[in-house]
């Protein structure tokens, strides 16, 4: 079992068990994409996905597991290449800044075209992944720069804090949903629903099941998953119930998905955090402060 084959596991899961959709996203052919999966549950030994005649529907128990720990092998392998790709090109005028997906599309639009414009020597280096495992290469110092969400939950007296976004976190739900007719919802109404998540290397995920197991809040099934485009998926022909910030609704499709908030939100800070130290280069100055006066505007 290599990480290719993991791949494509992970691409048929998140096109929601559409082999020719996912084929088309790993750029394989159809024939070769159902093959390499046959082959995956020959030398596992296990039947990985459950067929309705002849098509993929779901995944397995055995399938489900191997599945949660795909994701986190191929989210480590893709973050070990990219580290490795990047420190070897790495030179004078290079920074490493690490940025949520959700966050670049909804802050970062055109942020690093403007900083390429304005400096044409300097190039930053933008690592994409979830806030959790941002989080953790910018503490270990694999990060330069990093963009975490909700800083207050990481506050070190190491780093430097500059608050760039306060927004709030709301629930997004299927059009005929039950809960669609509340105009403000509790948290206590996330009891007993199935939840679609992201997965845990984003800090949303760790936010969200801290604060319902503090509240005492069960619900029925918890999904998660590293794409946020299949969250919207799952749950726009379902009961599903997804957690992600307000600015959702300014990113994705919301064609038969409506945005409800809570009467009480938890609320979705962004900031932009570093380590502190006596000296930073020409091109780390230059980061901060462009920062600083882009976020100002």
């Amino acid at each position: 079992m290599d990480i290719t084959q993991l791949k494509y596991l992970a691409a048929i899961v998140e096109n929601n068990f559409n082999i020719s959709q996912a084929a088309r996203q790993l750029y394989i052919s159809q024939p070769a994409l159902s093959k390499a999966i046959t082959m995956l549950e020959k030398e596992a030994n296990l039947q990985i996905f459950e067929r309705l005649k002849g098509r993929l529907i779901e995944l397995t128990t055995d399938g489900q597991l191997i599945f949660e720990h795909a994701k986190l092998i191929i989210n480590h392998h893709d973050e070990l290449m990219s580290l490795l790709e990047m420190r070897s090109r790495m030179g004078e005028g290079d920074v490493l800044l690490g940025i949520p997906p959700l966050v670049i599309t909804a802050l970062f639009s055109d942020f690093l075209s403007l900083v390429r414009e304005k400096n044409p020597k300097m190039n930053v280096t933008v690592i994409e992944n979830g806030g959790k495992s941002l989080e953790e290469m910018v503490t270990s110092g694999k990060l330069d720069f990093c963009v975490m969400v909700s800083p207050e939950s990481f506050r070190n007296s190491k780093f430097i804090e500059i608050p760039l976004h306060k927004s709030e976190y709301a629930i997004f739900v299927a059009e005929n949903h039950p809960l669609i007719d509340k105009q403000r919802i509790s948290w206590n109404d996330l009891n007993n629903e199935d939840i679609a998540l992201c997965d845990e290397s984003f800090k949303t995920y760790h936010l969200f099941v801290d604060y319902i197991q503090s509240q005492n809040i069960e619900p029925h099934s918890l999904l998660t998953a590293y794409s946020w485009d299949y969250l919207f998926a799952s749950i726009r022909k379902s009961n599903k119930i997804t957690f992600l910030p307000d600015a959702s609704q300014n990113i994705f499709n919301m064609n038969g998905v409506k945005m409800l908030r809570f009467e009480n939100p938890m609320p979705w800070n962004i900031s932009f955090v570093y380590r502190k130290k006596s000296n930073y280069t020409t091109a780390e100055k230059y980061l901060i402060d462009f920062v600083k006066s882009y976020f100002k505007k």
